[in-house]
């Protein structure tokens, strides 16, 4: 059992924890595996939802590609000054239309295929946390009193409530998104050097930065989620236990004590919860940055190649939704990272609680005549 549950805190006494350093989950890899194996009967469906969501996010990739043989059809009409001569080109309006078309089913059908994800997901994570609250709640009935004289009543509260719902949220989001950024980036990757590979050289620089400061920010902020996790189940044992015994805080004149206590217990939380969303919310300022950064690097360096007849000016229309499309998903990655250390650091507490030794058989059935 972790430190922070080794003592029930009372309505005159110290709060849960308050020295303990929480830098992370102590097994994320184990508590995923434990998390997986409880999901194990919608496995199948989710992987489904996963996969309609990458194909979805391949669709979208090909998009830039088909816009830029439009691009390149449209300017084969434009005026061109040949030879001291201005001649004007014909466009191809049938080529022009059906690659138009085609973009259109292609945008349309990631569309149908991501909502589809998120129907299946957002169905099957509401399952999962249904369940995991029912198993909770009759786990309750199983555990030997002696359990809650060392843990609080509002810290099993907690586990039902924001431990379960994290869990469920990241499931249900990030997940997901995890899956469609990997398949995005990678594919975005790929597309880009097919298209040409010196300007595709020049976004991956302009995004090294991007992966360096995703890196560093991920690692600061993995602490802090798991800390304000344990820190919410802290609040909420304090709270529980000083509103039950509220009538023995005022006749023993404990109300200054309770009140510096939660004072305490509540700094930490903010603490926590404060760097944690503070370092998670730079991440979208700083990936604008780079992809701003991207654009300008392309824009130069496309100008240059296409004033020496390297690549024409489709090309430089592709690379612009493609450095979007390349840098986008950095962000969405250290904000899906994050999430899953939050659910680590919840379902650590989840089935913590789950795997607490249960009284036999004949203690419990005592327990619940009495009940």
């Amino acid at each position: 059992m972790s430190e922070n549950m080794q003592r029930r805190p009372g309505p005159m006494g110290g709060h849960q924890g308050m020295g303990a350093t929480v830098e992370k989950s102590q097994d994320f890899k184990g508590t995923w595996g434990k998390l997986i194996k409880y999901c194990k009967g919608y496995l199948p469906i989710m992987v489904f939802a996963l996969l309609t969501a990458a194909a979805g996010t391949v669709l979208q990739i090909i998009g830039p590609d088909k816009l830029k043989d439009m691009t390149n059809e449209i300017t084969k009409g434009l005026p061109a000054l040949i030879n001291g001569h201005m001649i004007t080109g014909v466009i191809n309006m049938d080529a022009v239309v059906h690659t138009a078309v085609l973009l259109v089913f292609f945008y349309a059908s990631a569309t149908l295929l991501n909502f589809t994800q998120s129907f299946i997901m957002a169905s099957v994570t509401q399952k999962i946390s249904k369940t995991m609250r029912t198993d909770i709640s009759q786990k309750i009935n199983r555990l030997p009193l002696g359990y809650f004289d060392k843990t609080s009543y509002g810290d099993v509260l907690s586990r039902v409530t924001n431990d379960v719902d994290a869990i469920g949220q990241t499931m249900n989001q990030s997940i997901g998104t995890l899956v469609t950024s990997v398949t995005m980036f990678i594919g975005s990757l790929i597309m880009m050097f097919y298209t040409n590979w010196i300007l595709a050289l020049t976004a991956v620089f302009a995004s090294v930065v991007g992966f360096t400061l995703m890196i560093v920010i991920m690692k600061k902020s993995q602490k802090y989620f798991s800390a304000q996790q344990k820190g919410l189940g802290n609040v909420n044992g304090y709270i529980e236990e000083i509103y039950s015994g509220h009538n023995i805080v005022k006749a023993y004149n404990g109300s200054r004590n309770a009140k510096k206590n939660f004072e305490e217990i509540n700094e930490g939380l903010y603490d926590s919860a404060w760097k944690s969303q503070f370092l998670s919310g730079l991440m979208m300022p700083i990936m604008q940055f780079i992809g701003n950064f991207g654009y300008v690097a392309v824009c130069v360096v496309g100008a240059v190649l296409a004033m020496k007849g390297t690549i024409s000016f489709g090309v430089i229309v592709a690379f612009m939704m493609y450095i979007r499309l390349f840098t986008q998903p950095l962000s969405q990655m250290a904000q899906a990272a994050n999430n899953l250390q939050r659910t680590a650091a919840a379902g650590e507490r989840v089935f913590e609680f789950l795997e607490e030794e249960e009284m036999d058989n004949e203690n419990q059935k005592i327990k619940l005549c009495r009940m």
